[in-house]
């Protein structure tokens, strides 16, 4: 029996889909260009991923972060991630950057709540910061308000406000913004 049981499929999909909703947020806090979008997706993917070595300790995040087994398993994970996400977000029906906002903030504070219910203390603790990392390598992954990657600003401060608002939905501690 893994920590995956102590779950239903729906809380599951909710802790699994956090950290990608997270960047997305992120993704549409400050206006980056084309390239610089590209550029906060990639780094919401790798921080994503990043939480295996990170946490190799953490039997949370390294669930939620396993392995399908071969190519036919993943493409099945895949779809059914995909029609799961599509779902939800069609139900939520977002319609503006606040609107997404406020919809990761809420699934933040549900997911923060679970964790803490559910799992050691120290499990919580790392799905909190591992979302806040993903935060954080998405907002220092582009300039915004720069002319064709000249000026601008690392870290805007609509990034800087939303990754504080992330914090305390999730109940992490402050001031682990990095750049």
């Amino acid at each position: 029996m893994g920590i995956k049981d102590d779950f239903t499929d729906d809380e599951w999909f909710l802790l699994s889909s956090t950290p990608a909703m997270i960047g997305a947020a992120m993704s549409s806090a400050a206006p980056s260009g084309v390239i610089g979008t590209v550029k906060e997706m990639t780094a919401s993917m790798r921080a994503t991923v990043q939480g295996l070595n990170d946490y190799p300790d953490s039997e949370l995040v390294t669930a939620l972060l396993e392995k399908a087994e071969n190519w036919d398993e993943a493409k099945e994970k895949m779809q059914d991630y995909k029609e799961k996400a599509k779902a939800r977000l069609d139900g939520a029906a977002i319609k503006s950057r606040e609107e997404l906002q406020a919809h990761v903030l809420a699934d933040c504070t549900a997911a923060a709540k679970l964790v803490d219910e559910k799992c050691s203390a120290s499990d919580a603790q790392n799905y909190k910061e591992w979302s806040v990392k993903v935060a954080n390598k998405v907002a220092e992954a582009a300039k915004e308000g720069g002319i064709l990657g000249f000026g601008g600003e690392r870290v805007s401060a609509a990034e800087s406000e939303l990754i504080v608002r992330i914090e305390t939905a999730l109940g992490a501690p402050t001031g682990h913004l990095l750049a």
